[in-house]
């Protein structure tokens, strides 16, 4: 059995590993952590530096650690720049346009905002409220590490259209909720339905079913409106709510590709293979679970698939002592390469773990179809049984 070893890798990749890799290792969880704390210590001396006494007793101190924030930021930006080549995304481009399109990225944009005011406050060589002020943007670096905050963006730019019609639909009765009561009360109420824009107030608290009560309709065909508006903003709210929620599910499968893609083209197998040819295997994986201290394979069983570790931790039991392996790491792909492969280790879950699955017969049916996986398999075959059988000798 072959497993993810940990190959020599060069600085760049070892660098990829703890930017972008995410929550693999000890390095990169720390790295995490430090960046974050720093984002959110930050954010909180931009906000108290507005506050006048604070300023002018702290103003030094904090313009110091402000410093150390930036070039903590942009060391971070510009080592993101440099490892650009390395995502799986970018195999197969030269280096120059791997780092243009990671630069326009929206999250490396938000990176390289977050870092211009103190360079234009240098610049400038006075020290502006506005530009402290600005500095906050550095909040949204945060999208990074909180899937939740980068999700939210990603949901609201892919359903935009949707969003943007829903707005239309909202100002269609926002227009027509104002009328309705110019009519209805205008002659009343001069000073809040005397014409349509000041009536637009009263509407919008009414659709949003906010009722602060400052405006009330005093007639009972104005309130027969109130109560029909209130029910359309019910109704109304509940369209964009449903457009969100649905891009949000979306979202979350279109994450597990990425997350999917990204392991299978760490494989050494899989590594020099195009992107779509990539993804078609991404498509054949399946979930399995295991519980704490479950045997996923055994020693001498066929060998009819191979594992991705999602999340948790695996024991791999070998004739020269147990290696672990983590998320993101790998075992099995021999099962791929020959068709009457044994397991050579037997295989346990350390605590409760999420696998995803390539099966034997799913990927030969893949490789009959493909040339290029049909020859990188051949090419590797060789190699990997040497590699098995020197393993096997301790």
């Amino acid at each position: 059995m072959t497993y993810g070893a940990k190959t020599e890798l060069t600085l760049r990749e070892q660098l990829f590993e703890v930017l972008e890799r995410g929550r693999r290792g000890t390095l990169s969880q720390t790295f995490d952590i430090f960046i974050i704390l720093l984002i959110l210590t930050n954010v909180l001396a931009s906000v108290v530096s507005t506050v006048p006494h604070v300023n002018a007793t702290y103003g030094e101190q904090l313009h110091r650690f402000d410093v150390f924030c930036v070039v903590v930021f942009l060391a971070e930006y510009l080592a993101r720049l440099w490892v650009a080549p390395e995502h799986p995304m970018m195999q197969g481009h030269n280096a120059a346009y791997a780092r243009l399109r990671t630069a326009l990225m929206p999250l490396m944009v938000v990176d390289l905002l977050a870092i211009l005011p103190f360079f234009v406050e240098v610049l400038v060589g006075v020290d502006l409220a506005v530009i402290r002020v600005i500095r906050i943007v550095r909040f949204y670096r945060l999208a990074r590490y909180v899937p939740a905050i980068a999700t939210i963006g990603r949901v609201l730019a892919a359903e935009w259209r949707s969003l943007v019609g829903s707005a239309v639909v909202f100002a269609g009765l926002l227009l027509l909720a104002s009328v309705a009561m110019f009519i209805a009360e205008g002659h009343l109420q001069p000073e809040h339905f005397g014409d349509v824009p000041s009536a637009m107030w009263w509407a919008v608290v009414t659709l949003s079913t906010v009722g602060y009560g400052d405006v009330t309709p005093v007639t009972g065909i104005g309130k027969v409106i109130a109560g029909i508006v209130m029910i359309m903003g019910i109704t109304f709210f509940a369209l964009p709510v449903g457009i969100i929620a649905s891009g949000f599910q979306e979202e979350i499968k279109r994450r597990d590709f990425i997350v999917s893609f990204a392991m299978v083209a760490r494989v050494p197998l899989f590594s020099r293979l195009a992107a779509p040819l990539i993804a078609r295997l991404v498509g054949l994986l399946h979930a399995r679970k295991f519980a704490s201290r479950a045997v996923i394979v055994s020693k001498g069983d066929p060998a009819d698939g191979m594992y991705f570790i999602a999340s948790g931790e695996v024991e791999v039991e070998l004739p020269g002592g147990s290696v672990r392996l983590g998320e993101g790491d790998f075992f099995g792909e021999i099962g791929l390469i020959h068709h009457e492969a044994q397991r050579t280790a037997t295989v346990i879950a350390t605590r409760a773990t999420d696998l995803l699955v390539l099966s034997a017969p799913d990927f030969r049916r893949l490789m009959a179809q493909s040339p290029e996986l049909d020859h990188a398999v051949r090419e590797t075959a060789a190699q990997r049984m040497e590699d098995s059988r020197k393993r096997e000798g301790g």
